[in-house]
């Protein structure tokens, strides 16, 4: 379990050392605030040559005075992230990623 003080998990550099110790190439990232800590965390992973993965329905975040949370959601999912900063797929898909079957 890694502690997070920063938008990014990446400001802990024990979670750093961790990845690159591991050689891990591919994340997998989800939780809450999507406009805020997770897409900060899945930027900085795609700019440090992570492959990210996003399973449907694992992030969220609050309405705010610009937009619901259902509207931020599908904001980031569907046209900030997809295709570019990460795949963004079914959980069905993730495990088949995950297993090397696509």
């Amino acid at each position: 379990m890694f502690i997070k003080h920063h938008g990014s998990c990446f400001g802990n550099t024990d979670f750093t050392k961790y990845l690159e110790d591991a050689g891990e190439d591919t994340l997998i990232i989800m939780g809450l605030l999507t406009n805020f800590c997770v897409n900060t965390t899945v930027q900085s992973a795609f700019e440090r040559g992570y492959k990210v993965i996003i399973p449907e329905g694992t992030n969220s975040t609050f309405d705010n005075d610009y937009m619901t949370g259902e509207t931020a959601y599908r904001f980031f999912n569907e046209a900030t992230w997809a295709d570019y900063f990460a795949k963004c797929v079914s959980l069905e898909e993730t495990i088949e990623l995950l297993q090397g079957k696509q």
